[in-house]
């Protein structure tokens, strides 16, 4: 009899964890909602704007600090600003991309792999400086 009981409570628990993007209601009221994801930031570059909104999607992320992985290469992105409020990133690509400046990854603390290759305008003095920050891998442009 116990092994049946355990075995339904490890069932529903189950089926119930498979639910979590769902809103539950009970007498048409809301008891159990999925948590909202982040909104609400600002970045301008439209290019950047629509890839960090993808990997919020993709990663179901309900706070800046919980996105880790940024894979935006080849995105047509010019400005960075705004990135710099994500400080659980540590891995980015950016790479094929319009960028001259980079000083938002400055601020990142967790970076461990940074892909900024073929961005043919970027600024060499701070590509250097992200390499001397990154205990992992900086992959810069040709010209640095």
């Amino acid at each position: 009899m116990k092994k049946h009981i355990l075995f339904v409570i490890v069932v529903i628990s189950t089926l119930l964890s498979g639910c979590e993007k769902y809103t539950f209601t009970f007498n048409e009221q809301p008891v159990l909602e999925p948590p909202e994801l982040l909104s609400g930031y600002k970045i301008p570059d439209p290019a950047l704007a629509v890839c960090v909104e993808q990997a919020i999607k993709d990663f179901a992320v309900t706070r800046a600090n919980q996105l880790s992985q940024l894979n935006c290469s080849n995105a047509g992105i010019a400005d960075l600003s705004g990135l710099e409020i994500f400080t659980g990133l540590i891995i980015v690509n950016l790479a094929q991309n319009q960028l001259t400046s980079i000083k938002p990854l400055l601020y990142l603390p967790n970076l461990d792999r940074v892909s900024l290759e073929a961005n043919t305008s970027l600024d060499c003095s701070d590509g250097q400086l992200l390499s001397e920050q990154v205990e992992g891998q900086v992959k810069l442009p040709g010209h640095c």
